[in-house]
């Protein structure tokens, strides 16, 4: 049976309540500014569905967001020239900032995975006890993201298990030292909030 499509003729009667600062008026102009643009089309029952090029366009500027916490450790130096590490365990190498973490590649959602595994970006932004410093690596469809332990990114391009971003700009090195003192601490909460960009 073939779907009848109609001309945009105003909101669905299933639309939300809108909040007061946007009125039905405010609703229907978008959509239809969209329907003109050939961005989206209206189906009988009030279905609002993205065309290939209105799917195009969200999939081009979306964004997928995951927050990690994790926990500094005296043993951290953050000395290694390749790779930050964040890892559930609690053992030390020179590249790890962050220990017994909340979660691993393998506890990302579906979506960050997909994402993780495109030609985007990923920034990785951390912060401790009101510090901040933030890393910018490439993703790439090679990517496994299947670690059940550890949350890796590169300044190489090597893959393995845990790697979610190769080719950074920093290495534990790079990171702001007043960071990593606080990191030495296993008393300091480290927020990571990982967001992929197109």
């Amino acid at each position: 049976m073939e779907t009848k499509i109609k001309k945009f003729e105003g909101p669905p009667e299933t639309f939300p309540e809108p909040s007061p600062k946007i009125t039905p008026e405010m609703v229907k102009t978008v959509f239809h500014l969209l329907e003109k643009k050939g961005m989206v089309q209206y189906f009988e029952g009030g279905i609002y569905i993205p065309t290939e090029k209105g799917w195009k366009l969200l999939m081009s500027t979306a964004t997928w967001k995951e927050e990690i916490e994790a926990y500094g450790h005296p043993k951290i130096t953050a000395t290694d020239n390749l790779v930050i590490k964040i890892t559930k365990k609690e053992e030390i190498d020179e590249g790890t900032i962050g220990v017994k973490a909340n979660k691993a590649c393998v506890d990302f959602s579906k979506e960050l995975k997909n994402a993780l595994k495109s030609n985007k970006t990923i920034v990785m932004t951390l912060e401790a006890e009101g510090i901040s410093d933030s890393v910018v690596a490439y993703c790439s469809p090679a990517l496994e993201v299947s670690s059940t332990t550890e949350i890796v990114i590169r300044k190489d391009d090597t893959i393995t298990p845990s790697t979610i971003g190769i080719m950074s700009d920093k290495s534990a090195n790079d990171l702001k030292r007043n960071l990593i003192e606080k990191l030495k601490s296993p008393n300091t909460r480290l927020k990571i909030i990982l967001e992929v960009r197109p």
